[in-house]
């Protein structure tokens, strides 16, 4: 093929490749750059990233190297510096055409530096920002390209991990990638507690943000997201904050417009979620070898089938190689939100208040508490039927369908043939994505506008009280290594700015939810959380049978006290005042027949040593384990709750039972917590059946909330409760059907 002129390319494009070749000015060295590394003369700055700074550098005989130099955070972690030794040994061993050869490093230095052959080209990123997106064929050359790199670098043992726009050099002789294998290195040190993992988030497949294992396909995932700013110049998960970006990547489908379909199809099959359908290096060459053959479809100026140097054959792209479960495969929303998810989104687009929103037509009798008008129950039921019918007989339908069907159906007030009391559906509810475990620990806060969840995938979740939806995801961070612990409890601080999170490896982490920063990582305890009233304390309980108080504003390991429990402990609270904190125990596995599974400590009278702490002030007498536990809001009543289902109400200040509460729906008591104003205790079962809601004053229980399933027992396994700050809503976790729950206080 002939040299084009180039004052006739489009974009600014030279030469046969379809893409830009000039290198971008270089920047001159600051007063604060080095002029040497190593044996190497520093002329210029080439660019800058997360790990470091990269220099135009001249060996002793002045040939052009770029040389990248490390930051010294990074530079004065030990961990660091020996995973930075085993990447770059690792880089050195990638040969291949479209790869970049490490030449040189020193890792001993006071700033590690090593040193690669210079490409004189742009990066991708700079190319598309300053002539736009590629022509069709262009972008299928390049990913093609890209393709064979990773053949290469994986053929070592490399995985890339930080693939992206701005780590692709263009050059008429084809794509140069580089920085390959080097991101891992900082996986292991602080500096990235943040939140986010290594890398640019526009570009990191799903399980590399969850901190699941990570191979090849990793790659291939970020590749996607390069064919598609190749062509189209844009994200294929959208901008804005890097938490937003990984919420869509996690949560979404990618948005391809703007990608030509030859490309689109490419891109799409490299970004599926489930790493197993994505294809391989050579799989993505073959498509785009066969995807050329359709020529310049959408007339955006890249010539014809063949001009990226593919033979001009029309072949239809394969699909992505066999997944190994075929129900899988054949799935078609696989990655997508399910049902449910849609079925809440359609309703929170009809009636967005959590408050006024009801799930089914209540019965006319007996009266209801207030709530909406019986026009917004048949409005979402009984429109569609009126709809297609019209007229007459859609009146006649309304009426039968009224007579005959309403009073048997679920209902938001339900009275139940056995139970003394009603049952209440949900009026809204939280769903989960797909293939997520289902919440695990739920805490409202202060101001009663978001709501945070858990989960044993150690996602925790941030969502919208008012329009029900997800606004935020963060994982857990975890100072030891790359492992992501599940996250069992969660507790916002009184001013709602710190989040605690109880994991399920005995750790606790510590969140400033307004900085989106991971702020401590506590390596004790973990499996119960809870702020003081004042927000000056964090007690943390731990099942090795200790209770931990530390300070939120230190960012130590240190604690300020430490109260030995002696048994596994299940459950912590704070008295109103802060002044006692109680704890409960099991002690199933003690052969002593012990009868202090529940302890009251003495705060505010502790000693000032953290180990110097004696008995507790008080142990309320029974002679069993002790699996929940709450303070009424006066802080003279303490319940507990105990795996037979029953519900003892204790007198804190005598140390007497005051009542018993029990009831045939009760098993083993999961969860439970009293109403901000104190006349309501909601309690949960580990073996389901919904939510209890007892009078407290006269000790029955008066409604029971069920998640709405034909026997009325509730469908799914709800555990933890909670309620908003101002007592209108009850919120409850329900891991069986990944959900989260939410019902207009009856009471």
């Amino acid at each position: 093929m002939s040299r084009p002129d180039e004052s006739a390319v489009p974009h600014g494009r030279t030469g046969d490749a379809g893409w830009s070749t000039v290198a971008p000015p270089h920047l001159p060295l600051g007063a604060a750059d080095p002029t040497v590394a190593g044996p190497y003369r520093l002329e210029a700055v080439l660019g800058a990233g997360g790990m470091g700074r990269v220099y135009l550098g001249r060996t002793p005989a002045g040939s052009a190297v770029a040389v990248k130099l490390v930051h010294r955070e990074y530079a004065g972690d030990a961990a660091f510096r020996k995973r930075f030794a085993q990447e770059v040994a690792a880089a050195r061993r990638v040969q291949g055409l479209y790869t970049v050869p490490v030449v040189d490093a020193d890792l001993r230095a006071d700033e590690p530096w090593l040193a690669t052959a210079y490409v004189p080209g742009p990066s991708l990123q700079h190319a598309v920002a300053e002539s736009g997106p590629l022509p069709a064929d262009a972008a299928l050359a390049l990913i093609a390209r890209v393709a064979e790199a990773l053949q290469s670098i994986h053929a070592a043992d490399v995985i890339h991990r930080d693939l992206k726009p701005s780590n692709i050099l263009l050059t008429a002789d084809g794509p140069k990638v580089i920085d390959f294998g080097i991101a891992r290195a900082a996986d292991l040190t602080a500096v990235t507690a943040t939140g986010v993992r290594t890398g640019t988030p526009a570009y990191m497949a799903p399980e590399y943000i969850r901190g699941q294992t990570v191979t090849e396909a990793g790659d291939i995932f970020a590749l996607g997201g390069v064919a598609h700013f190749a062509a189209a110049g844009g994200h294929a998960f959208g901008g804005g904050t890097d938490h937003g970006v990984v919420y869509r990547i996690l949560e979404q489908e990618p948005d391809l417009d703007g990608s030509p379909e030859p490309v689109r199809a490419v891109a799409a099959a490299c970004l599926a979620k489930d790493p197993e359908r994505r294809p391989t290096p050579a799989e993505v060459i073959e498509m785009c070898r066969r995807a050329a053959g359709d020529g310049d479809r959408d007339g955006d100026g890249g010539g014809g089938g063949g001009g990226a140097g593919y033979p001009a054959t029309a072949v239809d792209v394969p699909p992505p190689r066999t997944v190994a479960d075929p129900a899988a495969a054949a799935a078609p929303d696989a990655g997508t939100p399910d049902a449910a998810a849609r079925d809440a989104a359609a309703r929170d687009a009809a009636a967005p208040d959590p408050y006024a929103l009801t799930r089914t037509a209540a019965p006319p009798a007996p009266p209801s508490p207030p709530g909406p008008g019986p026009e917004t129950a048949t409005g979402s039921t009984l429109g569609p039927v009126v709809l297609l019918l019209g007229g007459v007989a859609a009146v006649v339908l309304v009426i039968v369908l009224v007579a005959v069907l309403l009073p048997s159906s679920g209902s938001d007030r339900q009275q139940q043939p056995s139970s003394p009391y009603h049952s209440y559906e949900p009026t809204g509810s939280l769903a989960f994505p797909a293939r997520a475990p289902g919440p695990a620990g739920i805490d409202f806060s202060p101001d009663g506008k978001t709501l945070v969840t858990g989960g044993e995938d150690g996602e925790i979740r941030f969502w919208d009280v008012a329009d029900r939806k997800q606004k935020d995801t963060v994982t857990q961070k975890n100072t030891v290594s790359n492992y992501v612990p599940g996250v069992l409890n969660v507790a916002f601080s009184p001013d709602g700015k710190l989040l605690a999170t109880g994991t399920g490896n005995g750790g606790t982490g510590l969140y400033d939810v307004a900085g989106r920063r991971w702020l401590n990582f506590l390596h004790r305890g973990g499996e119960s959380v809870e702020f003081s009233p004042d927000g000056k304390l964090l007690a943390i309980g731990s099942r090795t049978g200790s209770v931990f108080l530390f300070d939120p504003a230190e960012r130590g390991d240190d604690v300020a006290a430490y109260f030995d429990h002696e048994h596994d402990v299940t459950a912590i609270a704070f008295s109103p005042d802060g002044k006692t904190l109680a704890s409960a125990g099991d002690d199933s596995e003690s052969t002593s027949g012990r009868s202090d599974t529940t302890q009251l400590w003495d705060v505010a009278g502790r000693d000032p040593e953290p180990y110097g702490q004696g008995d507790p002030a008080r142990v309320l007498k029974q002679a069993r384990e002790a699996t929940a536990v709450a303070f009424a809001p006066d802080g003279k009543t303490l319940a507990v709750g105990y795996p037979d289902g029953e519900v003892w109400l204790w007198d804190v200040t005598t140390g007497r039972k005051k009542a018993t509460l029990r009831d045939d729906y009760l098993t083993v008591v999961a969860d439970l917590e009293f109403s901000p104003d104190g006349k309501t205790l909601a309690t949960t079962s580990e073996s389901g059946g919904g939510v209890l809601l007892w009078n407290v004053a006269r000790g029955k229980p008066t409604a029971r909330l069920v998640s709405g399933d034909e026997d009325g027992m509730g469908k799914g396994l709800v555990e933890e409760v909670t309620f908003s700050p101002d007592g209108k809503l009850i919120a409850s976790a329900d891991r069986k059907d990944r959900a989260v729950w939410l019902w207009r206080n009856p009471l």
